[in-house]
């Protein structure tokens, strides 16, 4: 080193490191507090940056924050251990510029993260604005009012305060971003919880910048300094937090690698200033015990990374067969309403001409003939009736079924309806009977085509599944409750209660049903049910076992 350079009057060892940096000058802690920020900082913004696959502006500008850090450290490192003089004043006078940059840099990285978008014109003009004062007093007294070349002390010019107010500024500007930015992804409360943590870290960060700057300023503690690299830290384990937790960055295991490596480094970084040979040991044990438990951390976490990896993979492909599956269901329900309307014009002409052939319009037929003509009736009457609840279902899942509610006696509905199965069940060798049980009018609020429809539907189902015995309807009301119930009980097959609980799903059918009635669709209940349900009732079921008879019970509300 030329002599002619004025040293540091501080430097004991003039000969360390070509004759530039004297390290016994700094505090004990200089390297444990610098080195390991430094590292792990850089570390942090390269992996961020290099991984990132989509947005890439927030990783490229927290790759820049990270950078203009470790360039704070080490221009504070060369405040601490520089010998030579003019060294020393150029560092002070950066300080004021790298800082700037710095907390602009955060507050631009923060945007970017939070909204997903670059700063608008306006606003990069107004850092820009904040930039310049900073360009033009570095050279000038303002920056620094005086630097002592003997002992390498300065003083800061009163511009220096810029720095508090542009913390304040910076900090206050991350608060209101992440307090008003609302988000309009689906995924809106993850990424306003992402926000605030994130923002968090940032204020963090900015407040103990802040901190060592204006207690060392004023106390002339100096060494207040070393506290600096913590609220990078607390930002770089948050960043760590959002990539584990929520994917920030859309990386997934190099959170946790990161972390592990964060660990390591400050308990292996101690090593450099420890002095006790026990220390030394305990801290070097400390270390391996530390690695190995995070290397089988970072193996767990990746087992759990690639299980969440493939349900997400799962639940896309699910996603996408039930679209499937919803779209053949509409497409199922379109054909099945136009086959149905196409085939009910003819069986209705086959009904017609098959009642007027058995009943002799053309003309008297020979008893087998007329067997056969009752036969075609009677087939085209169950398949016309399986059209209409193909129908049925249809309009309803259509959400085209119409209802036109009005009062009328729900008693004198079921009693009509019964009289005119009563001869069919007769003929088939069941009795009907008809009761009420009314301490009111009976009168119900509902759709009253529906409901002798419904009706009809709970009694023929009744006679289906009674070979012989009694089908006994009763009529009843609870007007605490305002409800009437129509209980249609017959003494047919019975139920088990695992068909019951099947029993008004979609060609639903109990176990046994097939030996007594082979010509269910398994829709009737289907449609009675949610034809009920739409007029503000239900159809309930109720069986002791097979072989020990049914009731089904319509309820309805009782009118006003």
């Amino acid at each position: 080193m030329p002599h002619d350079i004025l040293l540091c009057s501080d430097a004991t060892h003039p000969d360390v490191m070509l004759g530039l940096f004297d390290f016994t000058i700094a505090p004990t802690l200089l390297l444990y507090a610098y080195v390991p920020a430094i590292f792990l900082s850089l570390l942090m913004g390269f992996f961020i940056a290099r991984h990132q696959t989509s947005f890439l502006l927030p990783s490229r500008l927290f790759l820049l924050t990270t950078i203009f850090f470790s360039l704070y450290l080490v221009n504070d490192t060369l405040q601490w251990i520089a010998i030579p003089a003019p060294l020393v004043h150029f560092s002070w006078q950066l300080i004021l510029l790298i800082k700037t940059l710095l907390l602009l840099l955060c507050y631009y990285f923060v945007y970017t993260f939070v909204v997903g978008r670059d700063l608008p014109f306006r606003q990069k003009t107004f850092l820009a604005c904040l930039l310049v004062p900073v360009l033009l007093i570095l050279p000038t007294t303002l920056n620094i009012a005086i630097f002592n070349l003997t002992d390498c002390e300065s003083e800061s010019g009163w511009f220096y305060y810029y720095i508090y107010i542009l913390e304040a500024v910076m900090a206050t500007l991350i608060i209101h971003l992440i307090v008003t930015h609302k988000t309009a992804k689906d995924s809106a409360v993850s990424h306003s919880k992402q926000a605030r943590l994130l923002g968090s870290g940032a204020v963090a960060f900015i407040f103990f910048l802040f901190a060592t700057d204006f207690i060392g300023e004023y106390t002339g503690v100096f060494k207040i300094l070393l506290i600096a690299p913590i609220g990078m830290l607390i930002f770089l384990m948050l960043i760590a937090f959002l990539i584990v937790r929520y994917n920030a960055f859309n990386m997934k295991l190099l959170a946790a690698q990161a972390l592990i490596v964060i660990i390591v480094t400050l308990v292996g970084s101690q090593l450099f200033f420890i002095k006790s040979t026990t220390n030394f040991i305990l801290t070097t044990l400390t270390l391996l015990s530390t690695a190995i438990a995070g290397y089988y951390l970072v193996r767990s976490v990746k087992r759990e990374v690639k299980q969440r990896e493939e349900i997400q993979e799962l639940a896309k492909l699910l996603g996408k067969a039930n679209d499937r599956l919803t779209k053949l269901d509409q497409q199922k329900s379109e054909f099945v309403s136009i086959a149905s309307h196409q085939l009910r014009s003819p069986l209705t002409s086959m009904m017609g001409y098959a009642s007027m052939l058995g009943d002799g319009s053309y003309g008297k037929l020979p008893v087998k003939a007329q067997e056969a003509a009752v036969r075609i009736e009677e087939s085209s009457r169950l398949m016309a009736q399986s059209v209409e609840d193909y129908l049925n279902v249809s309009r309803i899942e259509a959400g085209h079924m119409q209802y036109n509610l009005s009062d009328f006696s729900l008693r004198d509905q079921a009693s009509h309806i019964t009289d005119d199965i009563r001869p069919l069940a007769l003929r088939r060798g069941v009795v009907m009977l008809f009761r009420t049980d009314l301490s009111s009018t009976g009168v119900v609020h509902a759709d009253k085509g529906k409901t002798e429809q419904i009706i009809h539907n709970l009694i023929n189902n009744a006679l289906k599944y009674t070979p012989q015995g009694t089908i006994t309807v009763i009529v009843r009301d609870d007007v605490p409750l305002k409800k009437v119930y129509v209980d249609i009980t017959d003494t047919g097959i019975g139920m088990s209660e695992e068909t019951i609980e099947h029993l008004f799903s979609k060609f639903g059918r109990g176990k046994n049903a097939n030996s007594t009635n082979i010509h269910g669709t398994g829709l009737g209940l289907y449609t009675a049910l949610k034809l009920a349900e739409a007029m503000g009732g239900a159809i309930t079921a109720h069986s002791k076992g097979e072989g020990e008879g049914s009731r089904f019970t319509l309820e309805l509300p009782l009118a006003s």
